[in-house]
């Protein structure tokens, strides 16, 4: 048998051959990217992933950008910025220096460059494969073209491993996949803390991973790990001039519980793996920790660049260093050292023995575990709210003897001083009510409609869809006694009812007001909410009958806006708005409400403002829509403000108001859903919250405001303060004395049934001013009740 003869392999093998050791997955890949954007200079990085980056691997940065000139080869193999000559390895700073990421990248999928510099007019986007640019489409040149686009660069990676099936089918499993992702974003996130993270997977309604630029390192371990891990731990400082090492980061402390280690190991910032330092640590806690915890360690170790060898390995996954086993025993001697200092309290948990035939175990057979804590806080440690604190020990109960008979198992009671509600069925403060308050009875709504009212007009002004509920009753105004009153209609049997159903308004037909102010009314219907599924409704307009696709939003000064929010949020606040149970009324303000074993007071009508602020922020061009049915005139109500304000020239303001809709109606329908139409007339608005619509005699001070008072010339700015005035005009008021008796009921039933539970499982991030607005106060604590009866 003859030996197959030696020949040279192809380019494209060679290099498919080569990314494939590069590339491994698509982690692998979006580290390569971020370190890329970090040599870049940038400040806010966003990653976008669909199927664990198989499909689409997004990477978007705000820092310098590509050169235009240098788009055509910035894809092939061994091109950098960072080398010229192998000597300048011995001191490189930055992360990248061989030129092979996006090459690999480029070999093994569909690679799409989109940049620009800061003095480019416009960006330019390139395609790319095997290294060299192609066109976007057939029969199109591959030149890269010019395109709009933010400073920075935007990488996008599709298809990853089309050509390499084995690999694909390898790397099935893409929750697995999108696991590896999330994890390597939140290390580089925890590490660069001056600058902003996000990760999210494509189409998601929120982001997965979200730092802020002005963050600390630990706001960020506790935003990614929760806050038991980051307050139990401690920061750890050190150096040797003998080696020319200088070490920082946070470690366990000897409360710290968890039960797989965390290691984040950061070598001239980069994010490496070296086993001897992490076998010398944990070496170390073995001694310190509770038996099966593992410790967290984040260690950011800065050496001579001359001492450090990076190209060891194929991924830059591991780096060498002179002095390596004397610069691991400073960092251990280091840790020891701090943590002999802060021994002072401790936490164990103590599992007893012969628990199983004691009948100590919960359902599942779930150990009992008893918590010795000398001088520490009892309770939930997750939460940061004030709570009791002991002054000794808790004592273990002794066991009994093994002679002794042992009771069968039985269930594992909750102390009566710690039970928390946490079933939603559980009866609400109005349950226990012998009032006929409809609202409070569930039962259906009496009304009696008066004789003399005159009969409704002909063309009402119609709010549909029929199930959006005016949020406190349109109420009429003293200015304009003369408003045409509504006679409520009788609705088919075969109507199921929504929780609001139609809702009706109707201009003012006075003689006196012939051509004057229109005068909103309203009568809501008086069926109680039907919490079920409704039947289709008969003649009525729905506002979505199909689902859209929610719209990505790329505008850099909403995603500001959205940092802004998160930046300035209240964890604990949040936390007990969203996991919070309803209780009952104080009165048209104020309610009561549930966190664990507290009980707070809320004015709803405050924070309704933060809510709905919130929701336009986060949900903006994903709003429903309320369609006005016919629509009110801009003119008209912007006039009814102006005189209602005292303006010295209601009627050239109330032209103002409606130019300045009139000339601003597409952008208010594209990013508002507020149709102006070619009239002058206001066709819809949003539907922020589901099965809500606002308080319309607001509607004309809306208007006059948001034209008078929004700055409309700056893109940010205009954005807060219309959104503000929005949130405004959506925020609850209370009924007037005035109101029809059942305005009341309705109005507390869209508290309790849409207001509230809109704090639950949104984009609800709760700012500090509720605290200094008195918008949530503690009332009671279960446990210090207890105390005091007690001592009674």
């Amino acid at each position: 048998m003859q030996p197959a003869p030696i020949r040279k392999l192809e380019e494209t093998v060679i290099n498919r051959i080569a990314a494939g050791e590069i590339i491994n997955r698509p982690s692998n890949a979006l580290k390569e990217l971020i370190e890329n954007s970090l040599d870049a200079g940038s400040t806010s990085i966003s990653i976008t992933v669909k199927d664990g980056g198989l499909k689409v691997l997004q990477i978007q940065d705000n820092g310098h950008g590509i050169r235009t000139e240098d788009l055509p080869i910035v894809c092939e193999r061994f091109t950098t910025s960072k080398l010229k000559v192998y000597e300048d390895l011995s001191h490189i700073q930055t992360y990248g220096f061989r030129g092979e990421a996006l090459a690999s990248i480029s070999h093994v999928s569909h690679l799409s460059i989109t940049t620009k510099q800061a003095d480019s007019e416009c960006a330019y986007k390139a395609h790319y494969a095997d290294g060299k640019l192609v066109p976007a489409k057939p029969g199109s040149g591959s030149d890269p073209v010019p395109c709009a686009g933010n400073n920075g660069t935007v990488i996008t990676a599709e298809d990853l491993f089309y050509n390499i099936p084995s690999r694909k089918a390898a790397l099935k499993n893409t929750r697995e996949e999108y696991n590896r992702i999330f994890e390597v974003a939140s290390r580089y996130a925890i590490h660069n803390s001056g600058i902003a993270f996000s990760c999210r997977k494509l189409g998601a309604p929120k982001v997965d991973l979200s730092t802020a630029a002005g963050a600390s390192t630990i706001t960020n371990i506790r935003q990614i790990f929760g806050s038991k891990i980051a307050n139990s731990l401690v920061e750890i400082q050190g150096s040797s001039t003998d080696y020319d090492v200088e070490f920082s980061g946070h470690v366990s402390s000897a409360a710290h519980e968890m039960h797989k280690t965390v290691f984040l190991l950061f070598i001239n910032h980069r994010l490496v793996e070296h086993t001897p330092i992490r076998r010398a640590i944990e070496s170390l806690y073995t001694s310190v920790l509770p038996k099966a915890s593992r410790p967290f360690v984040y260690l950011d170790l800065r050496i001579k660049p001359e001492n450090v060898d990076v190209n060891v390995h194929p991924t830059k996954r591991e780096v060498r260093f002179l002095n390596e086993d004397s610069i691991v025993g400073c960092i251990v001697d280091c840790i020891h050292s701090k943590l002999l200092s802060c021994n002072n309290s401790r936490e164990f948990v103590v599992q007893e023995r012969l628990q199983k035939q004691l009948g100590l175990t919960t359902d599942g057979d779930t150990p009992l575990l008893t918590t010795i804590a000398p001088s520490s806080t009892t309770g939930n440690t997750e939460s940061n709210l004030p709570t009791s604190t002991l002054t000794s020990a808790q004592p273990i109960a002794s066991t009994p003897s093994r002679s002794s008979n042992l009771p069968t198992s039985t269930p594992r009671k909750t102390p009566v001083n710690r039970a928390v509600r946490t079933n939603y069925k559980t009866l609400s403060l109005e349950s226990f009510s012998f009032g006929s308050s409809p609202s409070i009875r569930r039962n259906r709504l009496q009304t009696t409609i008066d004789n003399s009212v005159a009969s409704p007009p002909q063309n009402p002004l119609r709010i549909s869809p029929s199930h959006v509920n005016s949020s406190a009753g349109l109420r009429n105004e003293s200015d304009f006694e003369q408003a045409s009153s509504i006679a409520q209609k009788p609705q088919p049997e075969n109507i199921a009812p929504l929780f609001g159903q139609e809702t009706v308004a109707a201009a003012s037909t006075s003689k006196e007001c012939n051509s004057a102010q229109p005068v909103l009314r309203s009568d809501m219907s008086t069926e109680p909410p039907q919490l079920s599924e409704p039947a289709p409704a008969l003649g009525k307009t729905y506002a979505a009958p199909k689902p859209e696709p929610r719209v990505e939003v790329r505008l850099t000064s909403i995603l500001n806006l959205r940092k802004d929010l998160q930046r300035r949020a209240n964890s604990e606040l949040t936390q007990v708005l969203s996991e919070h149970s309803f209780v009952g009324f104080v009165d048209d303000r104020r309610a009561l409400i549930q966190y664990q074993t507290r009980l707070y007071m809320v004015d709803y009508c405050k924070i309704s403002y933060h809510l709905f602020y919130h929701r336009c922020i986060f949900d903006f061009m994903n709003y429903g829509r309320i369609i006005l049915q016919p629509a009110p005139s801009i003119h008209e109500l912007a006039l009814m403000a102006a005189k209602e304000l005292g303006d010295v020239d209601p009627e050239d303001t109330a032209k103002n108001v409606l130019s300045r809709f009139s000339d601003s109606r597409e952008m208010l329908e594209e990013y508002y859903h507020i149709r102006i139409s070619d009239i002058g007339t206001i066709e819809s608005l949003p539907m922020v919250i589901r099965d809500y619509s606002p308080d319309y005699d607001k509607l004309p001070l809306f208007l006059y405001n948001a034209a008078t008072s929004v700055n409309w010339e700056e893109e940010q700015q205009f954005f807060k303060t219309f959104t503000s005035e929005l949130a405004t005009f959506y925020a609850l008021e209370p009924p007037l004395p005035d109101d029809p008796p059942h305005t009341k009921d309705e109005y507390r039933l869209v508290v309790e049934h849409r207001i509230m539970p809109a704090f639950k499982g949104s984009s609800f991030w709760a700012p500090g001013s509720i605290l200094v607005e008195n918008s949530l106060v503690q009332l009671a604590d279960l446990p210090d009740l207890y105390r005091i009866f007690e001592r009674c």
